[in-house]
C-alpha cells in the first residue's frame, strides 16, 4: 500500500484564495495494475464521479499519478498549484 497527499492552492476566478487537500491511497491490482482511492480532506472540494481509479500497468505509483491528474483536471481545480507528498506522516 502506498499513500500520498495532494494540496492545491491558488486564486479562483472570483479572486478568492483557495486551499484544497486530498488524501490518496493506492494498492496493487492484478497483473501489475493498481487502484487508488481519493479522499477529500477539504469541505466542498470537487471530486471526480468515481473516487476509485484503476490502472492496468504501473502499479501503485501509476495509480497515484492518475488520481492526482484527475484531481488537478476537475473544474474548480484547474490552474491551481499542486503539491504532492508521497507517504506523508
Amino acid at each position: 500500500m502506498m499513500t500520498a497527499s495532494i494540496r492545491l492552492t491558488g486564486t479562483l476566478n472570483d479572486g478568492a484564495e483557495v486551499t484544497r487537500s486530498y488524501y490518496l491511497v493506492a494498492d496493487f491490482g492484478s497483473s501489475d495494475g493498481g487502484s487508488a482511492s481519493i479522499v477529500p480532506l477539504s469541505m466542498g472540494a470537487p471530486m471526480p464521479d468515481d473516487d476509485h481509479l484503476t490502472v492496468k500497468i504501473g502499479g501503485e505509483e501509476a495509480a497515484l499519478k492518475v488520481a492526482a491528474e484527475a484531481i488537478k483536471a476537475l473544474p474548480g481545480n484547474r490552474g491551481l498549484e499542486a503539491r504532492v507528498v508521497i507517504n506523508p506522516e
